[in-house]
Order: C-alpha cells, then structure tokens, then sequence
C-alpha cells in the first residue's frame, strides 16, 4: 500500500462538516482499495489536502472520477514521522 496525497482547489467554499460528509459518502474506496487517512481544509475552505492509503496514485484518481468530481494533484509519497 502506497501514501497518496491530493491536493485539491474549489470554487466554492467547503466547511468542516462538509469534509467529513464527502468522506463518508465515499462508498466506492473499498471497490479501489483506498482508505481515507485524513484531511486537512485550509482557511477559507478552499484548498484541501487529504492523505490515503492506496494501491497507487491511478486507484485514488479513479475514486475521484467515480465521484464526477476533478483529481487536482495526486501523488504518492513516503511518511518520514509517525
């Protein structure tokens, strides 16, 4: 299992609440493998990064198309601190 980091934009702003209702509704991450790990919503609302566990950086894109919604910056990425 891989890191996988998004970074991702929005137009509008996101809260808190919404954050956790995305990741909720996230049904398909087991169909790819992907566990969400944890998100982190700028002030502001409009840039997150969230962090998962994947069998690669593709398994998250492919979450994110399943979802309508765009990739933004999708890499793996190794934990140097726990």
């Amino acid at each position: 299992m891989e890191w996988v980091v998004v970074e991702r934009d929005f137009d509008c702003e996101l809260t808190p609440e919404s954050v956790r209702t995305l990741v909720q509704a996230g049904g398909c991450l087991e169909l790819y493998g992907v566990k969400a790990v944890r998100s982190y919503l700028a002030p502001g609302g409009k840039r997150m990064i969230c962090v998962f566990r994947a069998p690669d950086a593709e398994a998250v894109r492919a979450v994110l198309r399943s979802f309508g919604s765009p990739s933004g910056n999708v890499w793996t990425a190794t934990q140097h601190t726990s």
